[in-house]
């Protein structure tokens, strides 16, 4: 027994028998002769022709039995990547230059873009770079001419181990029945990721060394809560995940029951449950979980799985899809979240020294008043259709808000001139994720309609400790005194001008943080679709006076670690059922 691991990419436990679907293509350099050049250059250009066969046929199935338009078009986006030049050219550039086969310039090719790709900090941007190494992995195979594998051919309970998965392959094997995914690439933001958490399926990603150690027909496990693959348990270890998973499963059929009841404490007080969505189809998971709306849509992926920049009709398109996907349910659409480090690949700027403190968010979107326009127009637009608000991120002053909703006034008269139906009293909102932000809320509360506490960003930036950089994560603490005034002035803030604030970031979702944030006067917290059930059973069970008790209590305290010893002892006593996930170890 072996055990491997990874990236939590999709929460759960699964159990079963491997079915390795293909590791990562080993290469070898071969060299060639100056009079066969023109002969590897037709090779390359025969495979790529091949590659886009293949993904034409996928999408063409996915039209025909789906109807799901964002898989169609990432696969547009797959397709698209085999016309990148810092693929093709790159390729056709070393395999003239160094005399080399197509397949060993197509894996150096391959490997400039994954060190350019590891250079960025953000794991979301990061992450972008799998989505490359499937279509790599792909034209590969078609040059070796190995027999491209068929999602659809796994078997009914096996656990999926590949080196990477597309999203529309994720979906074909949960058709054909695989209860578990693990590869050595991708990651917890990944495209396919997301579409295992829509799924429901355990997935652990970016496991070192998996293609090496497993078999098809080994027995697998697949932890997915703690990002770990247990290669060949004996049966001490089976059984203990197994009971682990079925203690998950009856914990899930419990709260699922609540899908419909009110997020409503014992007392009397409603909190509303909305949720982060990040693809088309996380909506439909999310209305499955019990979401009042969405309160945070993110528009940028939209811009990510292109190589051109989307058209005010394409984005137009893609939010009344989501708003009729969410069935009257209102969704708060975040504009573009992108710059420094988080560039479209249509878009070419600088990004500095420091990224996550220069261009990005709404200061990019001012930078480049053409796309926030445009984006603006289509989100304007497809208001009239549905219930739809608007979310500025990063906002840091009132200045910028202030800019932001003057070119919201522009938009909307240049709608009116055009003739085309929109909504120029959609409600526009400012994410408070920056300490200033935070410390001027109320004077924010002011001069809009409301606001959405960013904790990501919030947390990191009110620590100066990046959460990703593992010499410093230790100082990002949730719970940190800061965190907890902070929340409590933007709070009270807002109610000084009677506005609405919401919470959108990671904290908003975890059980652990419920309570706390309850007392400290949140009412509207945005989260994961799956976490909507185990926050909801939290509020149902508890009384707005024992949450008021707990965050006052912590408000005294002067340490994180002397409020995260108050709030964990009190929810864990509290409540077992969502905290515990079948063991004993209780603050993992």
């Amino acid at each position: 027994m072996e055990r491997l691991t990874g990236v939590s990419a999709s929460p759960g436990i699964a159990t079963g028998m491997a079915h390795v679907l293909g590791s990562r293509v080993e290469v070898h350099e071969r060299r060639i002769a100056s009079d066969t050049v023109d002969g590897e250059l037709r090779r390359l250009d025969a495979a790529l022709a091949h590659t886009d066969g293949q993904l034409a046929r996928i999408q063409q199935q996915i039209a025909e039995r789906e109807h799901d338009g964002h898989q169609y078009r990432i696969l547009e986006a797959h397709r698209l990547m085999l016309q990148d030049e810092h693929l093709v050219e790159v390729a056709r550039g070393i395999i003239r230059d160094q005399q080399t086969g197509a397949e060993w310039a197509v894996r150096k090719a391959l490997d400039q873009i994954q060190v350019v790709f590891d250079r960025i900090e953000d794991p979301y941007f990061r992450d972008r770079s799998s989505d490359i190494a499937v279509v790599g992995e792909r034209l590969l195979r078609n040059l070796m001419g190995m027999v491209e594998t068929d999602p659809d051919e796994a078997p009914q309970g096996s656990i999926i181990v590949a080196h990477d998965l597309s999203p529309s392959e994720i979906a074909q094997l949960g058709r054909a029945g695989a209860v578990g995914v693990c590869s050595d690439a991708g990651g917890r933001t990944s495209h396919t990721a997301i579409v295992a958490r829509a799924l429901g399926m355990p997935y652990v990603a970016g496991v070192e060394g998996l293609g090496h150690k497993t078999w098809s027909g080994m027995r697998l496990v697949v932890d997915g809560t703690r990002g770990e693959v247990i290669l060949d348990p004996d049966d001490a270890a089976l059984n203990h995940y197994r009971e682990r998973a079925d203690h998950q499963r009856a914990r899930a059929r419990r709260l699922t029951a609540l899908r419909d009841a009110p997020a409503e404490t014992k007392d009397g007080v409603r909190v509303h449950l909305a949720a982060n969505i990040e693809l088309m189809e996380e909506i439909a998971a999310a209305v499955e979980m019990g979401t009042e709306s969405v309160g945070l849509f993110r528009t940028e992926f939209l811009y990510l799985e292109r190589s051109d920049l989307p058209t005010e009709e394409d984005q137009y398109a893609h939010a009344v899809a989501a708003l009729k996907s969410a069935a009257g349910r209102t969704i708060t659409f975040r504009t573009l979240d992108l710059g420094g480090d988080k560039m479209p690949a249509a878009v070419r700027i600088p990004s500095g020294q420091n990224p996550s403190l220069g261009l990005r968010s709404i200061r990019y979107s001012f930078h480049r008043t053409d796309i926030f326009r445009t984006q603006l127009r289509a989100l304007f637009r497809a208001a009239s259709v549905g219930p739809s608000r608007i979310l500025f991120p990063l906002i840091s002053g009132v200045a910028e808000l202030r800019m932001a909703r003057a070119i919201c006034q522009e938009v909307c008269a240049e709608l009116r001139r055009d003739g085309l139906a929109h909504d120029p009293n959609t409600p526009l909102g400012a994410m408070v994720e920056t300490p200033s932000a935070a410390m001027i809320a109320d004077l924010l509360a002011e001069e809009c309609d409301f606001l959405s506490i960013g904790t990501n960003d919030l947390i990191q930036y009110s620590l100066a400790a990046d959460r990703e950089n593992e010499h410093v994560g230790y100082l990002y603490h949730p719970l940190h005194p800061s965190i907890m005034r902070s929340l409590r002035q933007i709070v009270l803030g807002a109610a000084r001008h009677g506005r609405e604030v919401a919470m959108c970031g990671d904290m908003a979702g975890d059980p652990l943080f419920v309570l706390v944030l309850m007392g400290l006067g949140l009412r509207n917290l945005s989260m994961a679709p799956r976490q909507i059930p185990l926050v909801k059973s939290v509020i149902r069970a508890s009384t707005l006076g024992e949450a008021e008790k707990l965050a006052n209590t912590a408000l005294t305290l002067r340490t994180e670690s002397e409020v995260e010893d108050l709030v964990y002892n009190v929810m864990y006593d509290r409540f077992p059922i969502e905290l515990d996930d079948g063991q004993s170890d209780r603050k993992d």
